[in-house]
């Protein structure tokens, strides 16, 4: 089997773009001369060193601008191929006197196409350029370590982020007008699901501090597995926000509770949904069995089915009393997630594959 390709976050190549355009500020041998490429060394996060190409695009007396071309490996990321810039400026006197920031050396800005966050619960202020702390630490020390503590303002820009953060989680999360500069190791794992799982609690970030702010939805939370049962809640309960946690229900539902949520209203489709009362919590296909068995030995329906929605469709057209199973399913999976994760209240939607309620339970600890 091949073996995949590493890449680096948008953090790494921000970092290094802006420590190639420090260079080409220091070095006079850079200076004056057309666009050319050089090598930077960046060292990630865990003390590891790391070589990025780099393109000086522009140098003047005071400022430079270089970019790299970003490489993710071989991940399937909407961000692979993109140009980070970063345009480094050295402050004057009478400029740094009205910057605060300037007397830590390096102040650090979003620019065109780096999303703004507008919404709490984020790793950055609302308001502020969705560039996250540690991408912040690395850009900081890259310049630092060649421009020492001459005070400068590093400005970061992604001339295709506005488009490509359409394809991103970043409209949900309320950072609007561009991509977020991320990473957290500064390296991309190929096919990781890692970037994924940090969406899903970043949105579990913004939905706790929304929640806080409204009497009606005070310490509760919404989650789907995806966008039907998203849909499906929200026909329920209005205009709310659910969090979308795709195949990682244990790790949504663990990190809600060490965000101090009580109360958890789940909504989904019963062939993902009963897993958990077959013990799984990770419900893609390569980590669990199909529930069709389980879903029809639970309702004590006999035939040959292929799928649970096929399990629906023959209950749909029975006798109210097995349809009334559904709802007893959504209650004992209610009751082994509050059991399981200590939550006072926990509320089990069951949709099938055309949004109608067919089921739902509840348990209060």
């Amino acid at each position: 089997m091949k073996k995949l390709r590493k890449g680096y976050t948008t953090g790494t190549c921000a970092a290094a773009a802006a420590k190639a355009a420090a260079m080409a500020l220091r070095e006079s041998g850079i200076r004056g001369k057309e666009s050319r490429e050089i090598t930077v060394e960046i060292t990630l996060p865990k003390g590891k060193g790391v070589s990025l190409k780099a393109l000086i695009k522009e140098v003047a007396e005071d400022y430079a601008v270089a970019s790299v071309i970003k490489d993710a490996g071989d991940d399937p990321d909407v961000t692979d191929g993109v140009e980070i810039v970063a345009k480094v400026v050295v402050l004057k006197s009478e400029v740094r006197s009205q910057k605060s920031e300037g007397k830590e050396g390096v102040i650090i800005k979003g620019g065109r196409g780096v999303g703004i966050a507008t919404k709490a619960g984020l790793q950055v202020p609302v308001g502020a350029s969705a560039i996250n702390p540690v991408p912040r630490m690395m850009i900081k020390e890259a310049v630092k370590e060649v421009l020492g503590d001459k005070p400068v303002e590093v400005t970061i820009e992604v001339p295709e982020g506005e488009e490509i953060a359409k394809k991103t989680f970043n409209p949900r999360l309320g950072i609007s007008g561009g991509i977020s500069i991320i990473g957290t190791t500064g390296i991309v794992e190929p096919m990781s699901l890692e970037a994924l799982k940090a969406t899903i609690r970043c949105e579990i970030d913004v939905a706790v501090e929304e929640s806080g702010g409204r009497s009606q939805q005070r310490g509760v939370i919404y989650l789907a597995p995806g966008k039907i049962g998203e849909e499906t809640l929200k026909n329920l309960f209005g205009d709310i926000r659910v969090v979308q946690m795709s195949n990682f229900i244990g790790e949504a539902l663990e990190y809600a509770r060490t965000k101090g949520i009580e109360r958890v209203t789940l909504g989904g489709h019963p062939g993902k949904l009963a897993k958990i009362l077959m013990g799984y919590y990770d419900t893609h296909s390569r980590n669990s069995p199909q529930a069709t068995g389980f879903v029809a030995e639970y309702l004590g329906v006999k035939g040959e089915f292929n799928t649970v929605e096929e399990i629906i469709m023959q209950i749909s057209h029975s006798s109210p009393a097995q349809e009334r199973k559904f709802s007893e399913l959504a209650k004992d999976i209610a009751e082994k997630i509050g059991r399981e994760f200590g939550f006072s209240h926990i509320e089990i939607f069951l949709f099938d594959m055309k949004k109608n309620l067919i089921g739902d339970g509840r348990w209060n600890g």
